[in-house]
């Protein structure tokens, strides 16, 4: 039986360690060119029931979903409001040729949203949605917890505001927890 000195087991540790280190940042490097940073982004459909921004987002955002829905005739608008006075005193109100609905999520997260979604398309008989993420990075964790709890025809995309590079930067982490948490979970 052969000896291994202590030397080549710290060299075969480091070997090891280091070759794990590159395979978890490959994999990391994939997950988030495909699911954060360069999304499948949906065009606006023909024919669409609803169009749905979530929340978390600049205020601007909620206008400018106002003016999409208004702009392409879509005859639903659905805000999500986790924040409260500041989004229904603004943009809950009405709008000419589109029905408002705005709700607050609970809990306060996508699933929340997707889940609060799902009850408004029940009662509104909605088939099809056109959602706002709050963001590129957070589009793809939208389609996966929109299409767990609905099945209607979904098409997704990011809000109409543009984001600085650190924003991308913070939102990778934040949305990397956010697909563990959500992977670690099934269902609605």
């Amino acid at each position: 039986m052969r000896h291994i000195g202590p030397r080549a087991r710290r060299k075969r540790l480091l070997l090891t360690l280091v070759t794990a280190l590159t395979v978890v940042i490959t994999l990391w490097g994939w997950f988030a060119a495909t699911k954060i940073y360069a999304p499948r982004l949906d065009p606006v459909p023909d024919d669409v029931d609803v169009l749905v921004q979530l929340g978390g987002i600049p205020l601007g955002d909620y206008a400018a979903a106002r003016r999409t829905a208004q702009d392409l005739g879509i005859p639903h608008l659905v805000l999500s409001n986790p924040i409260g006075d500041a989004v229904t005193d603004r943009y809950c109100g009405p709008l000419p040729g589109v029905e408002v609905h705005c709700f607050a999520p609970e809990p306060s997260t996508t699933r929340g949203e997707a889940r609060g979604f799902t009850v408004l398309a029940e009662e509104n008989g909605w088939r099809s949605a056109y959602v706002l993420g709050t963001g590129r990075e957070h589009v793809e964790r939208v389609r996966l917890y929109f299409s767990r709890c609905w099945d209607g025809t979904l098409a997704v995309n990011r809000p109409a505001s543009a984001r600085t590079v650190t924003v991308h930067l913070r939102q990778g982490v934040y949305q990397t927890a956010g697909w563990l948490r959500a992977v670690s979970s099934s269902g609605c």
